[in-house]
């Protein structure tokens, strides 16, 4: 019988094996909390890297259980120019960005750290402009891809068989651009000529798509249906990649919509044998253009992790990595890793908060920096304890230093019942904790006072231009009807909209009126880029033709935290009557974005008789 030390040494040895093991195998990986296993690289991030810095780059990676990258536009077109980040044969594209060749670099230390990377071939910026239906131009740009694919096979692949694992489709499809069923048929046979393409030259490897999502241009149900009718028509195979971008980042995508849009898509992929289905979590803010903090991110991962089969990020390596921005970043997330959950250590508070008027009703806020700054990764804002502003510490590629600031410019909307607003400032961890609030700072603002004469109901106006043809004003009636909508969005037909141009808005009052106050009732929207226009004023004139400006509108600050449908009265009130019959708005609109009103109103103290 085997005695009591041969039996302890035994046990030993079979733990030891069980763990070496289990620390080795799937059942390890497979965490009852989502991680995400690979990241894009825009290779414009990485111009100056040398080996040093991507082997840096990929341990990060690696450290974090990561094993997947996405090379993004490995040439990239505009125009009759093609440009490519290796020294290309293909005659007449140039390379750029000096002798380093980014993506050998990559592969190399993949290679070494049994890493897998996707290249995308080429990238036609146009792709914005062009509409869906332009099926042709769209072939053409994929007869592009197809030379470069195989040009870049033929450099890399032997060279690094391991590394160079697969393809990524760089076109990105939404829901806002391909709606109907003939364009996702379009897009199938474009895909099509890139797959059979690389299967008759043998260079047929996994391909990776990932489109990305807006829910205020349709519904998920639609979506999955279009991509369940474009699989069914297109030659994907075993190991092929449907990874969709959770949109979450570019504010095309609420929180609270994420496993809804993926439960769904995930059925429309259920119809292709073999076919994976991954997610692309977005660690940015659109609204700072900045890093996002922790918790928010992991939130999207436990979100959508039921739904896929494995989660990848857009993009550690620009918003987390220390090679690209501060190192508390890729601690906070490494912890996560290791431990399941984030690191919360206590933050010390912002000091000296002090508010002084720039001119009437507009705040300069300034503060100092808490005594201890371990742990920071920015400021947080508050307004009446609503968060205006999220100040966060700058990438060092895609970033700008002096937006890492402890002032900022506040223009508060001013209303009939607030007389005041209270400010103060929390630290921000990168987790996403915060410290107590600083010291409170009260400042006086003017109360809004609503002139009770309204002379502007139903008259008639003219509009220059004619709003967008989905929110048209067909009868010239719904600026002066007096009916508001019930609802803060823009699929509420009270609004009219004008997208990306100038707008005037000439209100006849039918005779010359007395005139005191002037309302125009904004929509801001984010995710259907409904935006405040960038300046508006106001003009009047008793003959139609000359036209005298009176003053330029309040443009309020939209807070931070404001992501959904919000309405913005704005008041221009003069502090004596003029006379006027015609009344000109003129409202410039930010570039590629919709201005949406529901009412312009025109008001005095008078009563009409």
């Amino acid at each position: 019988m085997m005695n009591k030390r041969n039996f302890s040494i035994t046990l030993i040895i079979l733990i030891l094996v069980f763990v070496f093991i289990y620390f080795k195998s799937p059942l390890r990986a497979n965490k009852n909390y989502p991680i995400v296993t690979g990241t894009f690289i825009q290779l414009d991030m990485t111009q100056n890297w040398n080996n040093d810095k991507w082997k840096n780059e990929l341990n990060y990676l690696k450290n974090n259980k990561m094993k997947y990258i996405i090379l993004t536009n490995a040439s990239q077109t505009k125009g009759s120019t093609t440009d490519t980040y290796y020294k290309s044969s293909i005659s007449g594209y140039k390379k750029i960005y000096g002798n380093i060749d980014p993506i050998e670099l990559c592969l190399k230390n993949a290679e070494n750290l049994n890493m897998k990377v996707f290249i995308g071939p080429n990238f036609n910026a146009e792709w914005w402009q062009i509409p869906a239906d332009n099926y042709s131009w769209l072939n053409s740009q994929i007869e592009r891809s197809n030379v470069i694919a195989d040009e870049l096979y033929k450099k890399y692949h032997s060279k690094y068989p391991r590394a160079f694992y697969g393809w990524y489709f760089p076109y990105e499809i939404d829901n806002a651009k391909y709606t109907k069923t003939s364009q996702f048929k379009n897009l199938a046979n474009a895909i099509n000529i890139h797959l059979n393409y690389l299967n008759s030259k043998k260079e047929r490897l996994p391909i990776l798509l990932s489109p990305f999502i807006n829910s205020s241009a349709g519904t998920a149900k639609q979506y999955s249906s279009n991509w369940q009718y474009l699989f069914s028509k297109t030659n994907f195979k075993k190991g092929d990649i449907f990874c969709p971008q959770d949109s979450v980042g570019s504010g095309r995508l609420n929180l609270n919509e994420v496993n809804s849009w993926y439960t769904a898509l995930r059925k429309s992929i259920s119809k292709k044998p073999g076919m994976l289905f991954w997610a692309n979590a977005e660690n940015f803010d659109y609204i700072n253009n900045s890093s996002v903090p922790l918790d928010r991110f992991l939130k999207q991962l436990t979100l959508e992790s039921p739904c896929v089969d494995n989660i990848i990020c857009f993009s550690y390596s620009h918003y987390y990595s220390p090679n690209n921005i501060d190192k508390g970043f890729n601690q906070a997330y490494s912890y996560y890793v290791k431990s399941g959950k984030l690191p919360k250590e206590k933050l010390d508070t912002p000091q000296n908060l002090s508010v002084a008027a720039v001119e009437k009703n507009k705040f300069k806020i300034t503060w100092s920096s808490p005594k201890n700054t371990k742990n920071l990764c920015g400021y947080e804002v508050y307004r009446n304890n609503t968060l205006i502003s999220r100040i966060v510490l700058q990438r060092k590629y895609g970033g700008n230093p002096k937006e890492f600031s402890k002032t900022i410019t506040d223009v508060p909307p001013l209303n009939e019942n607030t007389r005041s607003y209270t400010y103060t400032i929390k630290s921000l961890g990168f987790s996403g904790n915060a410290s107590k609030p600083s010291n409170a700072v009260t400042v006086s603002v003017d109360v809004i006072k609503k002139l009770p004469n309204l002379i502007s109901k139903n008259c008639k106006y003219t509009l220059i231009p004619s709003p967008h043809e989905k929110y048209s004003d067909m009868n010239l009636t719904k600026l002066t009807d007096g009916k508001y909508s019930h609802v803060n969005s823009v699929k509420n037909s009270a609004f009219v909209g004008w997208y990306n141009e100038p707008i005037d808005i000439n209100i006849d009052l039918g005779k010359i009126e007395p005139v005191q106050q002037f309302k125009v009732d904004y929509l801001r929207e984010p995710i259907p880029w409904a935006e405040l226009p960038e300046k508006a004023s106001i003009g009047i004139s008793e003959d139609g033709v000359n036209f005298t400006p009176i003053g330029l509108l309040r443009i309020p600050s939209i807070p931070f935290s404001d992501r959904n449908g919000s309405k913005y009265p704005i008041y221009f009130t003069l502090d004596k009557p003029l006379n006027a019959r015609y009344i000109k708005l003129t409202s410039v609109t930010k570039p590629n974005c919709y201005t949406f009103i529901d009412e312009f109103e025109v008001r005095n103290l008078y009563y009409n008789h």
